[in-house]
């Protein structure tokens, strides 16, 4: 079973360590990248960014574009070039260097506004032969959080570009606590309770990587 479309939205999730001397800086640039994108990139579908809810100044950023041609024509534009240049500013931390992960979500394409949520990243390497069974099970609690949960905003997801059996995620939930009330909410739903008898079975090759963070005004 395949999650790759080029006729679906790709997106990219990005996490990172900013110096704390170098705070300002960023959020002046990227709060500048952001907004431009949006307003002026007719293949632009979104563009957040949120921060740590442990760690301050560890921050995310997703982004979706109407195909990959859109993403590209992104890296050429005068505000992405302001955000490239600040990135060869020595601004990350040692342990903080930036990771990337591009994945074709198996969404419809649409425009998504910024706003105040609760985020989720999460990276998950799923073991060949239980591929199609952790398939079934994810969209199933996919369907049921974006269907049933009236506090989920977002439930993304797709398989890395470059990594066979990687599987990429953004999740938003709004509520109390910024958000967080949705995702407590998400982890009591019949759905995720499936969800964790799968995870039982040792399906993966590497341990989850999971990320927890609050979008920034």
């Amino acid at each position: 079973m395949t999650m790759m479309s080029s006729e679906n939205p790709y997106a990219v999730n990005l996490k990172f360590g900013i110096k704390p001397e170098r705070r300002s800086d960023f959020l002046s640039v990227v709060k500048e990248n952001q907004t431009k994108t949006l307003e002026t990139e007719p293949a632009s579908l979104q563009f957040l960014v949120g921060e740590d809810v442990d760690t301050p100044n560890q921050f995310f950023i997703h982004e979706q574009f109407v195909g990959k041609d859109g993403f590209l024509a992104h890296k050429e534009t005068e505000h992405n070039a302001k955000w490239s240049a600040f990135k060869q500013s020595d601004p990350f931390t040692d342990e903080g260097q930036p990771t990337f992960d591009f994945f074709y979500g198996n969404h419809d394409i649409k425009e998504v506004p910024s706003r105040s949520s609760f985020g989720v990243h999460v990276e998950l390497c799923v073991k060949p032969e239980i591929r199609d069974e952790f398939l079934k099970c994810i969209l199933n609690n996919q369907k049921g959080s974006t269907k049933e949960e009236p506090l989920c905003l977002q439930y993304v997801f797709g398989e890395s570009t470059d990594v066979p059996d990687k599987f990429i995620f953004h999740e938003e939930y709004k509520g109390e606590d910024g958000g967080k009330e949705g995702f407590d909410a998400h982890t009591k739903t019949p759905h995720f309770e499936a969800w964790e008898r799968f995870v039982e079975k040792d399906p993966f090759t590497s341990p989850p990587v999971v990320n927890f963070f609050k979008t920034l005004p």
